[in-house]
């Protein structure tokens, strides 16, 4: 049986391994309304008028709704407070006031990848006696399996955004040694058009060169035959 000065956080580790919400003191009362307050409904919102059982629920229901950072979710949180110390804060509002924010701050700390699994806080009827300290180091087994997959499926995503950008690559490339090879033929066959052209043309002028040429040699045989004849003595019978 839980000892009546332990206080419930009211949170619980589930199978899932995530904290529930435990029932409240005022479970089987109205829902829109806690036990504790009804208790300072009751007694004109005075703790020093409820017995000390009273208080004690009234207490344990302020700590209960205290807000518990998202980090802390399967810490195991263990308050204890003697009963002087309820004594003490039961007739005292600035101590309780105290304890309360020394609480809120131990439960809304952001303890990031380092959870501890056990927190414990002693709450004695002086400052000076109170102490509280962590112990233990969650192994988040199912976190790291998380942060693997999600490191792997980063991993495939970059490899499939490799191999489609590899295969636009070859794609445009294939393309452009395509094209490459259509442009080169074709000024290849243009050469080929322009070499048949000139040669043709070398040809036909060659020809006309010699064709030239041959003339003037006949015109010069020709000059040098007449000159020739011209020069001999007339014939003589």
């Amino acid at each position: 049986m839980m000892d009546s000065n332990m206080i419930n956080t009211g949170y619980i580790a589930g199978n899932d391994y995530e904290r529930k919400p435990a029932a409240s003191a005022g479970a089987n009362e109205k829902t829109d309304s806690s036990f504790a307050d009804m208790m300072s409904e009751k007694y004109l919102l005075s703790p020093k008028d409820m017995t000390p059982a009273e208080y004690k629920v009234y207490f344990h229901d302020k700590v209960n709704a205290l807000y518990i950072h998202p980090s802390q979710k399967r810490l195991h949180w263990f308050i204890d407070i003697t009963d002087a110390a309820y004594r003490r804060m039961q007739n005292d509002p600035a101590y309780e006031q105290r304890v309360l924010n020394f609480l809120a701050k131990a439960k809304s700390t952001d303890f990031g990848r380092h959870v501890p699994k056990f927190a414990l806080i002693h709450i004695d009827d002086t400052w000076e006696k109170c102490y509280g300290y962590t112990y233990g180091t969650q192994d988040d087994e199912r976190a790291r399996r998380a942060a693997r997959k999600k490191r792997m499926e980063a991993e495939l995503a970059k490899k499939a955004r490799r191999k489609k950008l590899l295969k636009e690559y070859l794609k445009k490339k294939a393309q452009a040694k395509r094209l490459q090879d259509k442009l080169l033929s074709e000024r290849i066959t243009k050469q080929k058009l322009e070499h048949v052209r000139l040669l043709k043309s070398w040809t036909e002028e060659r020809r006309r060169v010699q064709a030239s040429r041959a003339y003037e040699a006949n015109l010069f045989m020709l000059y040098r035959r007449e000159l020739q004849l011209a020069s001999e003595p007339p014939y003589q019978s």
